[in-house]
């Protein structure tokens, strides 16, 4: 008891309610994840029996997203989101890191079309005025027409103050490209409902209109990221309310060249995080591989 009640203390636990036990918080979700969950993997069989679906699917695109959508819905009992792999559709016209003060700037983006982007970027060191002005120059000269994946390797290739402006402005880019997709595939948003934090209907309602809102829902996917890589957003870390109540398991698919996709899925925030990561990221893993078997890669 003593145990609970600290862990309590520290935020990992909470008690809603006077007659109920204590349940996670979304930190102490997020400390299980990182701190204390087993392997997240699927089973060998498990592994086998979906290999053998993709397999047996058609050579089209629309299938295996279709596919991949209904095999992570009904692996992990959640509702599963699923975008197209899609070439990165903007280049680099312009940049400038305009400062605000010593620690933050304004990076603003002219892509090609005309659209212009901006993102506040805080600084992890102070930068003077001439110092962004000169790294200004410099990215303008080095990455004129560069796509997000190309202004990305140029972040890992760079050091400090000039890293971070460029990762930034890559997500920037990266952000602008997903806004721009529209086909989402779904699978399992019935298994949302049937939960019972879901009872509420107007709780229910807004999720639904999230997930019904593509645009919305496609901004929402993360940049940034790696190949093999999972990223996890759990209830007070989503920026929208209806979300809230609710954990995000993405993964970042594709070819080597820019083609990317994500599939991911959605739930309550008391999911199998270990099973769902494990199921995200090996279907994640399948469509990688087609995809780069088509593209060449």
């Amino acid at each position: 008891r003593n145990e609970l009640a600290q862990l309590e203390d520290l935020g990992l636990l909470t008690h809603p309610h006077t007659s109920a036990g204590r349940v996670p918080t979304d930190l102490g979700y997020r400390y299980f994840i990182e701190s204390l969950m087993p392997e997240a993997a699927l089973r060998p069989d498990e592994q086998v029996t979906v290999s053998h679906q993709f397999q047996q699917a058609q050579r089209d695109t629309a299938e295996w997203l279709r596919l991949a959508a209904s095999i992570l819905a009904r692996l992990t009992a959640e509702a599963s989101i699923v975008t197209p792999p899609a070439a990165p559709l903007s280049s680099l016209r312009h940049v400038e890191a305009v400062p605000i003060n010593e620690r933050r700037c304004l990076l603003v983006a002219v892509l090609d079309g005309g659209t212009v982007r901006q993102q506040l970027v805080e600084l992890r060191s102070p930068a003077t005025v001439e110092e962004l002005r000169v790294l200004s120059s410099t990215l303008n000269a080095a990455l004129a027409g560069a796509d997000a994946t190309r202004i990305r390797a140029h972040a890992g290739q760079a050091a400090g103050l000039a890293a971070d402006i460029a990762r930034a402005l890559a997500g920037l880019v990266e952000e602008h490209d997903a806004a721009r997709v529209r086909d989402v595939y779904y699978d399992g948003v019935q298994n949302i409902f049937a939960q019972p934090e879901f009872v509420e209907s107007e709780r229910a309602r807004e999720l639904l209109g999230i997930l019904e809102d593509r645009t919305l829902l496609v901004s929402l996917l993360p940049s940034g990221l790696g190949d093999g890589e999972v990223r996890v957003a759990i209830g007070v870390e989503h920026q929208h309310e209806p979300l809230r109540g609710c954990s995000l398991v993405v993964a970042r698919y594709g070819a080597k060249a820019g083609v990317v996709g994500y599939i991911g899925i959605v739930g309550p925030t008391r999911m199998d995080y270990a099973r769902s990561i494990g199921a995200v990221r090996y279907v994640g893993t399948l469509m990688t591989d087609l995809v780069r078997a088509v593209e060449g890669d």
